[in-house]
């Protein structure tokens, strides 16, 4: 079992992770570049649960090379990978470093970058400068009105409807070919008829080149989240022009790593929490059998390395949060 200090320097954000399946990207590694729950928004339904630091400020948050060398480290140890997805433990494009850490990761790697946004500060002539170098950019258009907006995003007091549709629209009259717009659909809050007319309205003015529809379906900040019904999505994909459904959990295996296995399940769900038998992938990748793996997680969750969390009757493993206060889930 890890001491205290072992687990507290285990559960330390890591600036790269992965790779992990992802439903619209593949095999993808992620990239921190923002601390932990620094965010324009505090969303209802994020996986990563309550924000801690509510900002619009834009500023070097971790030094471009140790990102740069984390992102080199993951593509030595991983067998495959499609995307390099910036996606950070909060808004990546309040990095005012964005821009460099893509450019320094592309000058390394010849494949495919993808940018994970919540598009609230694209209305920043900067912020589209950084994003626009990137293949695929995925903001969230999740919101047709300002009281959907507030209610399901409880953004920053600065950010507005208005003003945040205003940049997505500059971005997309220049980068609509790269830009996938999610749609994050959650039960009693966007789903009804009217709202998603609304979305749709404004997606059809955005002409982004993917739609996608998702939903949350692992463990939200607020436990009271619950995803959409079928027929709520159905309505979704005839009401929101080009959409695709991806509101199922990825079905992919965990990708083999030559990482160590308890620090790269640590690593991945400090952003990405993991199903049960995707986390026991992990080590069974790494030899294990299928018993030393359960042993071996289930050691994890005792010293607090992960935490386990019931989501509709499924397990799903988050990183440890040890410190008092560190949990923000609801």
């Amino acid at each position: 079992m890890a001491s205290d200090s072992e687990t507290e320097r285990q559960c330390e954000q890591a600036l790269a992770f992965g790779p992990v399946p992802s439903r619209r990207l593949g095999m993808s590694i992620g990239v921190n570049v923002v601390p932990r729950k620094v965010c324009s928004y505090n969303c209802v339904y994020c996986q990563l649960g309550r924000t801690t630091k509510l900002t619009v400020e834009r500023r070097v948050y971790t030094p471009t090379d140790p990102i740069v060398q984390a992102v080199r480290e993951k593509l030595a140890q991983a067998s495959h990978t499609d995307y390099v997805t910036v996606i950070g433990d909060g808004e990546p494009t309040l990095a005012a470093n964005l821009g460099d850490v893509r450019g320094q990761i592309a000058n390394e790697w010849s494949g495919r970058t993808a940018l994970l946004t919540n598009g609230s500060l694209l209305w920043m002539s900067d912020v589209r400068s950084a994003a626009a170098g990137f293949d695929a950019v995925l903001p969230t258009v999740s919101a047709g009105d300002q009281a959907t907006f507030r209610k399901l995003h409880r953004p920053h007091v600065s950010l507005s409807f208005d003003r945040c549709v205003r940049g997505l629209k500059s971005f997309c009259a220049e980068y609509a070919d790269r830009t996938w717009a999610e749609v994050m659909l959650v039960r009693d809050f966007n789903d009804s008829q009217r709202s998603l007319r609304a979305i749709g309205s404004l997606i059809k003015e955005l002409n982004p080149a993917e739609v996608h529809i998702t939903a949350p379906v692992r463990p939200p900040s607020v436990s009271t989240i619950q995803p959409p019904t079928s027929e709520s999505v159905e309505l979704a994909l005839r009401e929101i022009p080009g959409s695709v459904d991806f509101t199922h959990p990825e079905t992919s295996e965990m990708p083999e790593s030559r990482a160590n296995p308890v620090q790269h399940l640590v690593d991945i769900t400090g952003t990405h929490p993991l199903r049960r038998e995707q986390a026991l992938d992990v080590f069974v990748n790494s030899g294990m059998s299928g018993e030393e793996a359960d042993e071996a997680l289930d050691s994890m969750v005792r010293s607090a390395a992960v935490i386990a969390l019931d989501r509709k009757g499924e397990v799903f493993y988050v990183r440890g949060r040890p410190k008092a206060g560190r949990n923000t889930f609801k």
